[in-house]
């Protein structure tokens, strides 16, 4: 955990704390899992405060998992203090805290890297790549993998084997974290569906936002994808996998036909996104999107295409480059890496003439890749006329939006935002949303290079490739990840008030004043828990009475 806001604050933190939770009664053996090995005090808190929400719903005792691994340092955080985490799990009352790491580094010291032997080899290979990749900061591995690579996987196989022992022993009703990729956390998950285990995953944005896994929740096992929009046949999954199925049924089952009584909220929603600062897949800070007529986007256009060299009176289709090593193959892809995705697209760009091409690249790109893959692509098309290639930091959001006729990316976030807006997006990949019908999400190879050659010829001829409804259903989508499924409390400060001294004063505050009788959030969770939805929400999606009440007061009141 971070050491931003040690000292004073800290402590004034932890005493409220622990006055706040005081002494506990749980069932025999009951307990919740909770990881807290992210760098980010605000990580853990939101964990610990979920964790605990879960325990007062099932009286179970809460369990903390910690400990950190030094070729971690530099990648995936920065600084990690185990015992400040021991302290601030012990204030939020965990009855017991294990140190996974050491009971890592035990076993590989008395038996070395022995084989996992609860986990798939998919699902253990995927997450060992994913990790190699993150740690190594290169979009592929080399065909002859190095010592390095040799002792990470079996350091890898070592931690399943840990997960499984803890879990056996710990009989958990819930598994609470705030990562899901990546060995030291994926594994954590993988082992939790295997045991059948809920797994919840806190968000880190907003109030306070989670996902969550149930067993069974739908026909057939934990790991049954089922049928969505983005998958015909079941099929086995990770998390992400098959959240997107579950989510997909979510939204076409309690959002959507409720789209009239949403739909003023989602329009507030999107304008106030035109403003957003913080998107992820944008980066920087002119992030503001003024522009209200075609007039004013025609003209940004012209200037923004003259300064790039491209023609305006083209169309443009603008490729969102995703981080090559972060958390490769944790959802369904079409492509086997980031990097392969991106050089092929820009294959078949350089022979589509007819449409300029613009490729961005990730704004967090250098934590990510040290090989300069972007640039050496950038230099091998340069003599191409219609092909520019641009951090993405160089465009503002008004030039962005007012070049692009059509987004490609993978799984990122201009997926949902950008069909709000009127342009159609092309995924190569799954992202949480890719079956609630906002994107062009390609199965195949073969149907994302169809999905690219359609974009093509309906943009020459002046049409678009966006349906109204996939609008609709991107408005919608937003409301819900910003609104509907946003679950604010009076206890936990909002996530962009950030990590330092104010935070920690503002949660100890809040501790100190404010009671969990009829919060907000313990609603929420026991909500979640009793429908085993697969999303934290404000509002009873599954109570249509209830939610036009509520939804017509707050905009009564507003």
């Amino acid at each position: 955990m971070s050491s931003v806001g040690g000292g004073e604050q800290f402590e004034r933190l932890l005493s409220a704390a622990s006055a706040y939770w005081g002494k506990r009664h749980h069932r025999p053996g009951a307990c919740v899992v909770v990881e807290a090995m992210q760098q980010d005090v605000r990580l853990v808190v939101r964990n610990l405060l979920l964790a605990n929400a879960i325990c007062d719903v099932t009286s179970a005792r809460l369990v903390v998992l910690t400990g950190t691994d030094r070729e971690l340092s530099g990648v995936l955080w920065e600084r990690f203090d185990v015992e400040r985490v021991r302290r601030l799990a012990e204030a939020f009352g965990a009855a017991e805290i294990i140190d996974v790491h050491d009971l890592v580094d035990r076993r590989l010291a008395d038996e070395g890297d022995s084989p996992a032997d609860g986990i798939g080899s998919a699902a253990l290979e995927a997450l060992e790549r994913a990790t190699l990749l993150r740690l190594s900061r290169m979009p592929r591995l080399p065909g002859a993998e190095d010592e390095r690579h040799h002792a990470r996987r079996g350091r890898a196989r070592a931690l399943s084997a840990v997960y499984d022992r803890l879990f056996a022993e710990l009989s958990p009703v819930a598994l609470v974290t705030g990562q899901v990729d990546y060995d030291q956390w994926g594994l954590a998950v993988e082992t939790a569906m295997r045991r059948d285990v809920p797994v919840v995953h806190t968000q880190s944005t907003g109030s306070l936002g989670a996902y969550a896994l149930f067993p069974h929740a739908d026909p057939g096992t934990h790991a049954d994808l089922g049928t969505s929009a983005v998958a015909g046949t079941p099929g086995a999954g990770g998390f992400r996998e098959v959240l997107t199925g579950r989510l997909a049924r979510y939204f076409d089952e309690c959002v959507w036909p409720y789209r009239d009584l949403i739909r003023p909220g989602a329009e507030l929603v999107a304008w106030r996104v035109k403003g957003d600062r913080g998107s992820w897949w944008r980066g920087g800070s002119v992030n503001s999107f003024e522009l209200r007529t075609e007039t004013e986007r025609r003209q940004l256009r012209g200037h923004g295409c003259d300064r790039l060299g491209l023609d305006p009176d083209r169309p443009t289709i603008t490729v969102f480059q995703h981080a090559v090593s972060d958390a490769v193959g944790m959802n369904r892809e079409t492509f086997d890496d980031f990097a392969e995705w991106c050089e092929e697209t820009a294959e078949f760009a350089a022979a589509e003439d007819a449409v300029n091409w613009l490729f961005l690249d990730h704004p967090e790109q250098d934590r990510h890749d040290s090989t300069g893959h972007f640039a050496a692509l950038a230099e091998r098309h340069a003599r191409r006329p219609h092909l520019a290639f641009m951090p993405r930091r160089a465009l503002s959001k008004n030039m962005l939006w007012s070049m692009t006729d059509v987004g490609v990316t993978v799984r990122g976030r201009a997926a949902c935002e950008l069909p709000a807006f009127g342009i159609p997006v092309i995924q190569a990949g799954w992202s949480e949303w890719s079956g609630c019908g906002l994107s062009h999400v390609a199965e195949t190879r073969a149907d994302y290079w169809r999905l690219l050659a359609e974009a093509v010829a309906r943009h020459t001829k002046g049409e678009s490739l966006l349906a109204p409804e996939q609008r609709e259903r991107a408005r919608l989508w937003l409301w819900l990840r910003r609104s509907g499924a946003d679950v604010s409390s009076p206890l936990l400060p909002h996530w962009e008030l950030g990590e330092g001294e104010e935070y920690l004063r503002a949660l100890s505050v809040s501790m100190r004043h404010v009671e969990r009788d009829g919060d907000p959030l313990h609603r929420a969770v026991r909500r979640m828990w009793e429908r085993r939805d697969p999303v934290l929400s404000r509002f009873d999606f599954h109570d249509p009475a209830g939610l036009a009440e509520a939804l017509t007061a707050s905009r009564g009141a507003s």
